[in-house]
This record gives structure tokens, C-alpha cells and sequence, in this order.
């Protein structure tokens, strides 16, 4: 729903030819200042313009590499919705805290730290070299990052009280697994639609995206999860964690095809199945038992935080200027 209204709004955007100047500042970034910096969206009272446009480009490329195989007005595309995104939550955030900013400060300390070792850093000075070289402000950055910590505690605080976990019946499965327990290496787009009778041209959409650009580009562009930042990868997940409906369907899929829309409770999700391995090691059950019981907890609250996206966005004004 929200994706349809991004989308209108960015082909309006596009009639009054807007795009040529991310384009030009993207393409020419030493001249970048030389363009006039342009209102191109307000989010109520919060304002979105070229440079914020160019650089978030900076941004998604450089922890996107799949994103130099698509071209600038794609990207244009994706920034936009990613901005908006951040916008939103940083009005709602706003709302219940006085400032953004976390009392403790381990939370994203521990993000950026797993981040730049992933990315091949040793040190987080030559991280911030490197983000540096890229035109992408290290504060900005760790700003978005505080601010998805806290919408979390926001979501955290409004559902954890709606959150239920069957323990009885989570055991019972693990206890019946075979002791060479599965897991699946996966990527995942959710996806909302105003009208069911939409779902399969919506579905052949995203197909066709996936097609020409690739699934990790895809999720940015029209996953409403918070894996849509890094392309939707969830990596590697047990089948324990996943509902039996969904383990069948994994069973009966090739490594690098893709599911049909699965019905969730946030919408519809699709399943990329990159890989499948087998874990001889012998099931620790209560080790089992607490992680598939905090990964449930954390889907159901990544479901409200969907909801919850949807239901604040609607009440704001998002338009151009």
C-alpha cells in the first residue's frame, strides 16, 4: 500500500524531470555543488532534497554492491523510498522520545563493529576512511542505525504484551526432528497489496525485477521488512525456526529458485532458497528450545512493526513541495 504511494509519488516526481539532476550529481560527484540543492519531498515538515538523494545513493551502493549492475534511475528509485522510510520513523520516534539518541550507546556500538569486520576492516578508524572516500557521513549513518534501535523499542513497548509462543508445542517439534536437523540459507522480500486480486500481477512484477536486477535488489526495492536494507538476506536458518508449511515448501524447491507468495500475518512473503545444509551435530533440545522461541518472538514483532509502519504513515502527509 505504502509502496503503491511512494511509487505515484516518485513518477510525479519524475515528470518535472527532477531525476536528471540525481543523475548528473551521481554521475559527476566532484560538480555536485555546482547543482542546486532542490526540495524534492516533504514528509510532513521534514524535507527531502538532491543531496539527501545523492547521498543516500552513496549509501545503498556502497553496502549494496549488487547495486552497480542497475542503473541511476532505479537506485533514484530505491533512495526515495528508503529516505521516506527513515523520515517516517524519525517523526514517530520523535513523538515519544525528546531527542535520538540511545542512553546506551553499546547497542549500535556492537552494529558498526559487526559491520565494518564484515565488510573486511580490521579497525574502525579505516572504516570511517572508507565511508569517508564515498561521501557518506559516518554520524548520518550511525544516526540511521539509532534510529532503527529505536523504533525496535517503540514496537518492543507497544506489542511485546500481544506477543504469543506456544512452548509446549515448540518443544514437542523439536523433540520429533531427525537429529541431522536442516537449515536453509535464505533471503526474503514481504510485500503488501491493497487488493488480493492484484497479488499474482503484483507477484510477476517483483518476478521480472528479480529477473533484470536480481533478488537483493529487489528487496530494496519493494520489501517492506527491515532485511530490505541488506538485500533481504536472512542467512542462515534452521528448520526449526520455520513453520512446517514453509520447511515443505523449502524441501521441495532447488537452491537459487524461489517461492511462490507465502500469506503471513504482515502480508506476503517470498523465500529465496540460496543453499540447504545438514547438522550431524546431536540437538542441544534447550538450547533449541530458547533460540526458536526468541526467533518467534522476533517475527511476530518484525509483523507489528510492519503494521505499525503502515498505520503511522497513512496519518502523514506525503507530498511534494
Amino acid at each position: 500500500m505504502l509502496l503503491k504511494y511512494f511509487t505515484n509519488c516518485i513518477k510525479n516526481i519524475q515528470k518535472k524531470k527532477s531525476i536528471i539532476l540525481i543523475v548528473l550529481l551521481f554521475l559527476i560527484p566532484d560538480q555536485s555543488f555546482a547543482i542546486k540543492n532542490k526540495i524534492i519531498l516533504k514528509v510532513e515538515n521534514n524535507i527531502i532534497t538532491t543531496l539527501d538523494i545523492y547521498e543516500e545513493i552513496n549509501n545503498l551502493k556502497f553496502f549494496n554492491k549488487n547495486l552497480s549492475n542497475i542503473d541511476n534511475e532505479e537506485i533514484y528509485q530505491i533512495a526515495i523510498n528508503s529516505l521516506t522510510k527513515y523520515e517516517v520513523k524519525k517523526i514517530e520516534i520523535l513523538k515519544n522520545f525528546k531527542k535520538i539518541e540511545l542512553v546506551n550507546q553499546k547497542p549500535v556500538e556492537n552494529i558498526i563493529q559487526r559491520t565494518y569486520e564484515e565488510l573486511g576492516f580490521k579497525e574502525l578508524s579505516d572504516f570511517k576512511d572508507e565511508l569517508k572516500k564515498n561521501d557518506i557521513n559516518f554520524q548520518k549513518y550511525k544516526e540511521k542505525l539509532e534510529i532503527q534501535i529505536l523504533w525496535n523499542q517503540i514496537i518492543y513497548q507497544k506489542y511485546n504484551k500481544k506477543i504469543t509462543v506456544n512452548e509446549k508445542e515448540i518443544l514437542e517439534k523439536i523433540k520429533s526432528r531427525d537429529t541431522k536437523n536442516k537449515s536453509f540459507n535464505l533471503s526474503e522480500i514481504i510485500f503488501q497489496i491493497e487488493e488480493i486480486n492484484n497479488l499474482e500481477n503484483f507477484y510477476q512484477e517483483i518476478i521480472e525485477y528479480i529477473n533484470k536486477f536480481g533478488f537483493e535488489n529487489a528487496a530494496l526495492k519493494y520489501s517492506i521488512s527491515d532485511t530490505a536494507s541488506n538485500g533481504g538476506e536472512l542467512g542462515w536458518v534452521g528448520e526449526d525456526l520455520l513453520n512446517d508449511v514453509i520447511v515443505q515448501i523449502l524441501n521441495k524447491l532447488e537452491n537459487g529458485a524461489i517461492t511462490k507468495p507465502i500469506r503471513i500475518s504482515s502480508g506476503f512473503l517470498i523465500l529465496k532458497k540460496k543453499d540447504i545444509r545438514e547438522n550431524d551435530k546431536k540437538i542441544d533440545v534447550k538450547e533449541e528450545l530458547v533460540k526458536v522461541i526468541n526467533f518467534e518472538k522476533e517475527k511476530q514483532l518484525s509483523s507489528y512493526s510492519n503494521l505499525y509502519f503502515n498505520k503511522v504513515s497513512k496519518d502523514l502527509k506525503i507530498n511534494e513541495p
